[in-house]
């Protein structure tokens, strides 16, 4: 099983508590830390949905983790909570996954989704929380959940109160790993 893990590390240290947590349980894992990539914000330009289908537009190192994402059983972005949301470097990367999205929106449940073409995706969000309110830890999740439904996958978010928290990190990867 392929898993792919995008970090926010740029004010933790936690590279290396995540590759130690699932080495342990799956042979196969591929971490990027988002802030050391080159990762331009969408355009929104629906090239990836119609000329370029499947492929965006902007040259930059989501070249290095779009082919990483399509082969991945399973996604774990990980990012700092900021106001209820995630930190930039995992939001640019969160708008750019949509190029390997189905080109279309569908409605489900009375809602527009746009599925993900790679079959039986997991997805998953862990947010690092530092000083929160517990409105922002709310907002945190409820965006996770409808990103959920937008892409029409599995998946869950997971809160964690520090990332020196090396228990926490290591049971929230188990729960991932099994599930």
């Amino acid at each position: 099983m392929l898993i792919t893990i995008i970090l926010d590390d740029s004010k933790n240290n936690l590279a290396d508590i995540i590759r130690e947590s699932i080495e342990k349980t799956t042979n196969e894992v591929v971490i990027f830390k988002a802030n050391d990539l080159n990762v331009e914000p969408c355009l929104a330009c629906s090239s990836c949905s119609g000329k370029t289908y499947g492929r965006c537009v902007l040259e930059d190192d989501m070249q290095k983790i779009l082919p990483q994402i399509v082969r991945s059983e399973k996604i774990i972005l990980v990012s700092p909570i900021i106001y209820g949301g995630v930190g930039f470097h995992i939001k640019k990367i969160m708008d750019r996954i949509s190029a390997v999205g189905d080109p279309r929106y569908y409605m489900k449940n009375v809602e527009l989704v746009k599925k993900m073409r790679i079959k039986n995706l997991k997805y998953y969000m862990i947010g690092i929380k530092e000083n929160l309110t517990f409105e922002e830890e709310l907002l945190f999740i409820k965006l996770h959940e409808e990103n959920i439904k937008i892409m029409d996958v599995e998946g869950k978010a997971f809160i964690v109160e520090n990332s020196s928290d090396n228990d926490s990190v290591e049971k929230i990867f188990k729960e991932i790993i099994y599930a």
